[in-house]
């Protein structure tokens, strides 16, 4: 069988395509790193590395989650060491003033009034610009004076009071801080006519004090509640829910981290407001036996804060157990996935060059093969 020039050239261009594809294949590896770019190429390996990549994804997710709840434990157990401190305080100035010198008592009040307010502000702490205690309820502060209007609608006023009054003034105010409406409440001569000791609720009709309808919104509120001219000290209930903060930490694995505020600080702010009353009542002896009764409250409410602290640390150990556990998974799984999907770059680029050379040598040998002459052309 003759080999004619023609016959030549096709073997040549098809052996230079096929060295062709091969030296592309080999450039596209040594670019992107990667031994597959086609699940057409090799699918059974393409399946498990896209297997890998979800797992990979999974898990870095969940160590995100686990991250946030760690934070969320160390944040709240900042919160809560300082409240624990101030209970304390709280608790010893009511120890001392239930059996020390009456003249030290409006002092010993202001100082209790100071100490409400800090943790008025810690039980209101925020995270990433969400309230952390107060349930499901994340962007509204969990112990505030606080109403909302929603539809027209206006809820009741709710607030709490440390003493039967006679009367009290409600003031609701903008953001801007301007009085929207005054409310009075009671006789001024009735006691408890202004409310009464614990919470308390006031119906109203939603309108500024002109008769127009105030806006939607969320808007707080003060309260100057008195009984027969001596002052009756108010405090904050609260606004949030019971729901907890849920993690997602694995499949089908979950851990609700407490955020409920009133599990947290139970009646804390009732029973400091009772102290407060009691230590600027102008009737000594009344006065000592009122402050003696608030001492075990507050040693409970210690308590159970002293829990939450507890049930949040076992919570953090177990968070950093899952996260060294998906950490060394993490590893593994990648090992797996780069050991098929990962090049081996030094081993490509030597298999590159090879067939560089071996594309160039391909070249070559065509052109001096197929270069026409005079007598193959009369052939």
């Amino acid at each position: 069988m003759r080999v004619t020039t023609k016959m030549m050239t096709a073997d040549i261009a098809a052996q230079l395509l096929k060295q062709t594809e091969a030296l592309q294949k080999s450039q596209k590896k040594v670019a992107t790193g990667k031994n597959f770019q086609r699940i057409s190429e090799d699918p059974i390996a393409m399946g498990r590395i896209l297997d890998y990549h979800r797992i990979l994804s999974s898990l870095e997710q969940y160590r995100q989650n686990i991250g946030h709840g760690k934070t969320r434990l160390q944040y709240g157990e900042t919160v809560l060491d300082a409240a624990s401190e101030s209970v304390q305080i709280a608790r010893n100035i009511a120890i001392d003033n239930a059996a020390g010198p009456i003249d030290l008592r409006p002092e010993a009040a202001d100082q209790i009034a100071n100490i409400r307010d800090q943790l008025r502000s810690q039980a209101n702490s925020k995270l990433r610009n969400r309230y952390i205690y107060a349930g499901h309820q994340t962007d509204v502060p969990p112990f505030a004076h606080r109403v909302e209007i929603n539809g027209g609608v206006p809820a009741d006023i709710e607030f709490g009071l440390a003493a039967d009054a006679t009367d009290a003034v409600i003031q609701i105010h903008s953001a801007n801080g301007s009085v929207l409406r005054t409310l009075t409440v009671g006789d001024g001569i009735t006691p408890g006519s202004g409310g009464t000791t614990g919470v308390n609720s006031v119906t109203w009709n939603g309108l500024d004090n002109g008769g127009a309808a105030i806006a939607d919104g969320d808007y707080y509120f003060t309260v100057t509640a008195d009984s027969a001219g001596i002052a009756v000290v108010d405090y904050e209930t609260y606004n949030g829910d019971t729901g907890d903060f849920r993690l997602i930490i694995g499949e089908g694995l979950q851990i609700d981290l407490n955020a409920d505020g009133s599990r947290t600080f139970t009646d804390l702010f009732y029973q400091l407001s009772l102290l407060q009353q009691a230590l600027q009542d102008p009737n000594p002896s009344a006065a000592t036996a009122r402050i003696a009764a608030v001492i075990d409250p507050l040693n409970n409410a210690a308590d159970q804060m002293e829990r939450v602290r507890a049930e949040a640390a076992v919570q953090f150990q177990r968070l950093e157990t899952f996260e060294n556990q998906y950490a060394q998974l993490d590893l593994r799984i990648e090992e797996m996935r780069s050991a098929v999907e990962d090049a081996d770059i030094t081993q490509a680029i030597v298999e590159l060059q090879s067939l560089e050379t071996a594309y160039e040598t391909t070249l070559a040998t065509a052109a001096r093969i197929l270069q026409p002459s005079l007598l193959q052309f009369l052939k």
